[in-house]
């Protein structure tokens, strides 16, 4: 049943016309009175009415400044002007505030009736138009995650030629420009590691779910882990005021493997390609993410295709610690300079960590305060220091952890967060693995 306000400060003229829209539409119509302008405001606020029936003439707030108010919130609603005054004085107002009928008085019945039935139609129309609006948006978002799969699909087997993708970026919303290719693998391991099959696929869903989701946050992207082992995430970043795509992609998947961790207690990988800006050529993309996972490694997480371009790296890496080097210099006699270089960066790099001994030590964030890619950056660090860069920040801070506990001043817990733990029962398992003893022990 549809609502109707009525607001007359006359009460004689406010009681006529309900008992006529009473007599008339009493099963389409439910009344609602108001005495002044302020009241119709306030009522309208909390009952919504589909037509306003509004005395022009009334003290306070006056008919015209009580239709702006109730279109403001109600823009759709439908309002008729009731007024002993010449029309004309108020049509350009009337016009402002999409009034759609008046009523001069004295006022016919059967005029009442004619412009109620009219606002009745009228409203129904626009519900039935707005219904079917809704089902249509329905039937288009029902519709558009098959179509995200079907254009993933087609890049992903390299088969957009010769189809008409117009429809797909049209209803997708996406241009591809300034556009990369994210694929991610879940690692067999903590929560995933001992999940039958049906829980993984699960498992990979909801991730897969939460990532397109987050990234959308921030960039439009499609992607496609219903069918594909590995997840698949095509990312639209035109808007960006940057030229470092590059950083933004590493980022963007640093923080995804971050909150993945922390909400679903799973480790991920992530391969980036280049940037391309257009549909036909992202394919490429796909091909240089999916070739970074080819570079397994429990250490390296996050890699970017110019991260595995090695001559390119050792070029980086020299330029990076010594301007006095010749590169063509360097190739005459090159396993002893870039060995000399090697040590004398790492030598910054262990200073480096311990200093910040305190913070969140992620093996891609140090790589990129030192300008190298994280396969390189992992890879050599193993090479200088004969350990992986997790188990190197490990025993930094037990070294670091026996030395507080054995000074006496701090307890346990303390020493825990002195070191860069967050959960001292961790910091414990930690401890007694590399010591053979728990810190409780250690410290007696």
């Amino acid at each position: 049943m549809m609502k109707i306000l009525l607001a007359e400060d006359e009460k004689y003229d406010r009681e006529i016309v309900k008992h006529i829209i009473k007599e008339n539409f009493s099963d389409k119509l439910q009344v609602y009175e108001a005495k002044n302008g302020r009241e119709a405001i306030e009522m309208s606020e909390s009952i919504r009415p589909d037509i306003v029936i509004m005395d022009i003439k009334m003290p306070g707030i006056d008919g015209i400044q009580a239709l702006k108010e109730i279109s403001a919130s109600l823009p759709n609603v439908y309002s008729i002007i009731l007024t002993a005054y010449d029309y004309f004085d108020f049509a350009k107002e009337a016009v402002k505030i999409n009034v759609k009928e008046y009523l001069l008085k004295p006022f016919a019945k059967e005029e009442i009736i004619e412009k109620v039935s009219i606002g009745i139609q009228f409203v129904k129309k626009e519900q039935n138009k707005r219904k079917s609006e809704i089902e249509d948006k329905e039937k288009i978002y029902t519709l558009l995650p098959v179509l995200e799969n079907q254009l993933s699909d087609l890049i992903i087997n390299d088969k957009l030629i010769g189809v008409d993708y117009g429809m797909y970026l049209q209803c997708l919303n996406m241009n591809f420009i300034n556009s990369y290719a994210m694929v991610i693998s879940i690692k067999d391991k903590y929560d995933y590691e001992d999940a039958c099959r049906s829980e993984k696929d699960q498992i990979k869903m909801k991730i897969g779910d939460y990532i397109k989701e987050y990234i959308n946050r921030k960039y439009k992207c499609i992607g496609n882990y219903m069918f594909y082992e590995e997840l698949t995430y095509f990312i639209q970043i035109e808007n960006e005021d940057t030229e470092d795509f590059k950083n933004l992609g590493i980022d963007l998947a640093f923080n995804l493997r971050r909150e993945i961790k922390k909400r679903f207690n799973v480790s991920i990988r992530a391969g980036l390609g280049e940037i391309y800006n257009s549909v036909e050529h992202i394919v490429e993309s796909y091909r240089q993410a999916t070739k970074c996972l080819v570079y397994n490694s429990d250490n390296v997480n996050i890699i970017h295709i110019n991260d595995i371009d090695e001559n390119m790296l050792e070029e980086k890496i020299i330029n990076h610690n010594d301007a006095n080097i010749n590169l063509n210099d360097v190739k005459d006699n090159k396993i002893k300079n870039v060995n000399k270089i090697k040590l004398k960066l790492f030598d910054d790099v262990k200073n480096y960590i311990k200093e910040n001994i305190k913070t969140e030590l992620e093996l891609e964030k140090v790589a990129s305060n030192f300008g190298l890619s994280v396969y390189y950056f992992s890879r050599t660090f193993k090479e200088v220091t004969g350990t992986n860069f997790s188990d190197y920040i490990n025993k930094c801070r037990i070294d670091i952890a026996k030395e507080l506990l054995s000074n006496g001043e701090m307890n346990v817990k303390e020493v825990c967060y002195k070191v860069g733990y967050n959960d001292p029962n961790y910091f414990s398992k930690v401890f007694k693995k590399y010591e053979g003893i728990s810190p409780v022990n250690y410290k007696v």
